[in-house]
């Protein structure tokens, strides 16, 4: 990752990846198909790849109220 994102952005990055987890990728039912970065990730298919399907599994900002 260093080679990808400069040191100034690292903490940014986690707190990103934090939320990206929270609001996408979660572990029991991930949204695949509504996820930007499927192309980069190897676990892309354990989830919901249907575009449709998984945007409905993203949960948005009033989820977490």
């Amino acid at each position: 990752m260093g080679e990808l994102i400069t040191q100034k952005e690292w903490t940014n990055l986690s707190q990103r990846l934090i939320w990206h987890g929270r609001r996408v990728c979660h572990s029991r039912k991930p949204a695949c198909g509504a996820c930007v970065l499927a192309k980069l990730c190897p676990a892309y298919g354990l989830g919901e790849v249907d575009k449709i399907k998984a945007s409905r599994l993203v949960k948005v900002e009033a989820d977490f109220r």
